[in-house]
């Protein structure tokens, strides 16, 4: 049955999970391709609302997101993701389970013996092309494990319960004893449903003014003009190359940012940076400002999110 509680869902989402993860010597990390379809399809009502979850539990540090495989467009690879909670003495141990995982397929493939030390320092220069092969899946969890481990020793603050539940609080924008009205089922008669439905019919939610008014973006002085030029999406590309994110916040709050697919575009390149700086030192000394920028645009990527909802689109 799907949960009435938008929060009751995400802890047993979370729970699913970690009774996954537990499972050390089977195949503990539940992948993008089937989560829903065989792991959360008895507690969400859909696969996007399945994802929208996710996202929840990840920016509010419940979880953490594998890229076992990096999509492809010209070789039309799709990407494969991983998930597993934030709990450190968990993840040290599939670390450990999957450096020996990593150390077996070495063997078979290469035909020698090597540590998993060794392994990835003779491997990592050319992760790209052993993407979307078994050795590549391998490679990149063990990696990726061996940075959350590091990422909780380096903020283990971030990743206590009270603070990950303060930061799911804060992304939704709720109060502790509230919730969201729209995330509720409505028990209502036939005759609301069939009135609903009628509505619901007659109008999209990109139609109505409510939405319209959401994504109508500010386009005064100079941004305005670059942005019928050169069109917002290359101009935020543009400002996050370069490392303003002073600008973008700005851009964001004063709604000079402000469309649905714009708001997608910015935070899927936000989190393309911020699984970079596990690489990359100049974006890892910038991590909390690419974190704060993530989670205004969520806020404001929350707000569509109920309007299609409230007309039945989600």
């Amino acid at each position: 049955m799907v949960e009435k509680n938008i929060y009751e869902a995400l802890q047993k989402v979370k729970d699913r999970i970690y009774d996954i993860n537990k499972k050390i010597y089977e195949n503990p990390i539940p992948t993008s391709d089937i989560i829903y379809k065989k792991i959360l399809y008895d507690i969400v009502s859909s696969e996007d609302t399945c994802f929208y979850y996710l996202r929840l539990l990840k920016e509010s540090n419940h979880i953490f997101v594998i890229h076992i495989v990096e999509p492809d467009e010209v070789l039309k690879i799709p990407g494969l993701y991983g998930y597993v909670v934030t709990d450190k003495p968990l993840i040290e141990s599939l670390f450990i389970e999957y450096k020996k995982k990593l150390e077996q397929i070495y063997e078979l493939e290469k035909r020698k013996k090597a540590g998993a030390d060794t392994i990835i320092r003779e491997l990592f220069p050319h992760i790209k092309s052993y993407n979307n092969t078994s050795i590549g899946r391998f490679l990149n969890i063990t990696i990726m494990l061996d940075q959350f481990i590091r990422i909780i020793i380096e903020k283990p603050y971030e990743f206590t319960e009270e603070y990950k539940a303060n930061q799911l609080k804060k992304i939704l924008q709720v109060s502790e004893s509230s919730h969201i009205e729209s995330f509720y089922v409505e028990e209502t008669t036939f005759e609301e449903n069939k009135n609903s439905v009628e509505s619901k019919v007659k109008r999209r939610a990109v139609d109505t003014e409510e939405y319209q008014e959401l994504s109508r973006m500010n386009l005064s002085g100079n941004w305005g003009q670059a942005v019928k030029k050169y069109g917002a999406q290359f101009l935020i590309k543009v400002h996050l190359r370069k490392l303003e994110l002073d600008v973008v916040k700005k851009l964001l709050l004063n709604k000079h940012i402000a469309r649905e697919e714009d708001l997608y575009f910015l935070r899927d390149s936000l989190r393309k940076m911020e699984e970079r700086s596990i690489y990359d030192k100049q974006l890892a000394e910038r991590l909390n400002e690419i974190k704060e920028l993530q989670r205004i645009t969520q806020l404001k990527i929350n707000q569509f999110f109920l309007i299609r909802k409230k007309y039945g689109e989600v």
